[in-house]
């Protein structure tokens, strides 16, 4: 009886982890899909938002501003100019977006696990928990965002006329480091980490204190979700803006820099504000980008049949 006993209990605890890692997947490939559908459609605000951060204004020239920038890119090719690289942003945020959504589900629900088997948790145990499952999964999907995130801005920057042009010829001045200049991945991962945690941590908060409350139980009301993901992507986007810039500015002139930290004093050189260049668009694009994500979102999980509620 004992040997099947044990084999009876083996078989009651593998759907629980099969469970555990199939919802990750199927969480990853919903925030992937949610993912293409968003940046197709905002591309253009990307695009400006780049213009601007990569301008510099240490002659006494005023920078690129939201209009100018749009002017500028029109003038370069028609408004086409406008989606400058979106073939190759779509097709690389869709895996490292669902990348980073698969692995923050899985570790935040790992912790859930283990805080929820504690007799008395900290106050601050699960938003510790939503902030360091964010911090692993940005880590992770950091590395696969910076090869498309060059390519998309030299296209952005006009710096090459197509995709397969800018590929070709950056590997056949520098190889695969082209696709990873130096301090690229440091800065990517100082940018996104904080993004993820203080993004996450507001929707997280939004959504129990707020568009959760008074429905009884029943289904978050669509508007609610997109409410909550607009205002917390705001809120990410505004506290990480510096260090967008200087990633914007590492990975499109990799050569003008030695390293982070000479590119940030330089940055300064121009004054604090050069800090917050760029700040407009991407406002503009990541408040509805959030909050139509998250929407979509949910409507994929739906469409994937993922059990349980969402990773919050």
């Amino acid at each position: 009886m004992k040997p099947s006993s044990r084999s009876s209990l083996h078989t009651r605890s593998q759907p629980k982890t099969q469970s555990r890692v199939v919802a990750s997947l199927k969480n990853g490939l919903a925030s992937g899909m949610s993912a293409g559908c968003v940046k197709m459609c905002l591309a253009p605000f990307d695009t400006i938002k780049t213009l601007q951060q990569h301008s510099r204004s240490l002659d006494g020239s005023l920078p690129l501003t939201l209009t100018g920038a749009a002017k500028e890119l029109i003038k370069r090719g028609g408004v086409g100019e406008l989606y400058s690289g979106v073939a190759v942003t779509v097709l690389g945020s869709m895996p490292s977006v669902g990348l980073y959504f698969g692995v923050y589900h899985y570790c935040k629900k790992k912790g859930s696990e283990i805080i929820n088997k504690t007799d008395k948790p900290h106050p601050l145990a699960a938003t510790a928990n939503i902030a360091l499952a964010a911090a692993v999964g940005n880590t992770v999907a950091s590395f696969s965002r910076v090869p498309y995130e060059v390519v998309k801005q030299k296209l952005q920057t006009g710096a090459y006329s197509s995709t397969l042009t800018a590929i070709t010829s950056m590997y056949s001045l520098s190889g695969v480091r082209a696709f990873f200049p130096k301090g690229g991945v440091g800065i990517q991962m100082i940018r996104d980490i904080p993004y993820a945690v203080f993004t996450l941590l507001a929707y997280e908060f939004l959504q129990g204190n707020w568009a959760e409350k008074g429905n009884g139980g029943g289904e978050t009301p669509k508007w609610k979700n997109m409410v909550a993901g607009a205002a917390a992507g705001g809120f990410g986007s505004l506290l990480t803006n510096p260090m967008d810039v200087v990633k914007t500015r590492i990975q499109t002139d990799p050569t003008m820099y030695n390293g982070i930290v000479d590119c940030a004093i330089s940055t300064l050189a121009e004054g604090p504000g050069a800090f917050m260049r760029g700040s407009v668009p991407r406002l503009m694009h990541k408040i509805p980008a959030n909050g139509l994500f998250f929407v979509c979102y949910e409507i994929f999980r739906k469409v994937l049949g993922v059990e349980g509620p969402p990773p919050r």
